[in-house]
């Protein structure tokens, strides 16, 4: 399949932007948050490409904020140095995580988009994956 120079582009940006996030995890700066949020807004812009949802069945139709934390979310995700509110937003604060999601939308979601297909993917499993899609889904109710 032949891709645009465009999206070659989009996918080279997402694979520098994964990299600089990764390898700059430790750091402990403010303008860290400032950076990230600037650079998932400017992709959260651009169409993502995520596994597919067909086969993600909900449990309960409007979750709570805590079955992300049930998930695994603070533990995968929330590690010092991490999104621990250090140095990027923090995962037990729900407003801040509300940041990066469509409420009932997981696939134009930023928070999904990245756990699922994304630069996080290699810290998430299928049981977070599926709280984080279903939250979303349900609303990303507190």
């Amino acid at each position: 399949m032949k891709h645009s120079i465009w999206t070659k582009s989009v996918i080279f940006s997402i694979i520098i932007f994964a990299s600089s996030f990764l390898s700059n995890c430790s750091e402990n700066k403010a303008s860290n948050q400032d950076r990230d949020a600037q650079l998932l807004a400017a992709l959260a812009s651009r169409p993502a490409t995520v596994a597919t949802t067909t086969s993600v069945s909900c449990s309960t139709a409007n979750p709570a904020f805590s079955t992300l934390r049930d998930a695994g979310f603070n533990s995968s995700c929330g590690r010092s140095g991490c999104h621990d509110g250090t140095t990027r937003f923090n995962t037990t604060n729900v407003n801040q995580v509300k940041g990066f999601v469509t409420a009932g939308q997981p696939s134009s979601s930023t928070l999904y988009s990245i756990q699922n297909g994304g630069s996080m993917t290699v810290y998430t499993n299928t049981a977070l994956s599926q709280a984080i899609f279903c939250w979303i889904q349900g609303g990303a109710n507190n």
